[in-house]
């Protein structure tokens, strides 16, 4: 008794082609990050240039090749440095004893698995 048919075999390659490029992220990286101290924007960074940049809340964020992380933070915990770099808009760096937050803006409209 055959439980697959090659047919079943081929809807089941195509549903799950389609759940891949439902769910990972599609186009380029966005090419600015702003920086938020207590709600407010306090900076606006190009991740196109590397650079160091030293913030006044007492952190130090590091941009390069289009990604961006906090290597310095004088926070006790300093899970904002462990966070590493990020790249994509979905996912910001938070460090809450500072109370900054550092999100990937994008240029363009974003659509995700969700919202479609």
């Amino acid at each position: 008794m055959k439980f697959f048919t090659r047919n079943d075999i081929l809807i089941v390659i195509a549903a799950f082609a389609i759940v891949i490029l439902f769910v990972f992220p599609r186009g380029k990286a966005s090419s600015f990050a702003e920086v938020y101290h207590d709600g407010r924007l306090v900076r606006t960074i190009d991740l196109s240039s590397d650079s160091e940049i030293f913030l006044d809340v007492g952190m130090v964020v590091k941009v390069q090749d289009g990604r961006i992380s906090v290597i310095d933070s004088d926070c006790p915990e300093k899970l904002c440095v462990s966070q590493g770099a990020i790249s994509m808009t979905n996912i910001p760096i938070v460090c809450v004893p500072n109370r900054t937050l550092i999100k990937i803006v994008s240029s363009q409209f974003e659509v995700d698995a969700i919202t479609q």
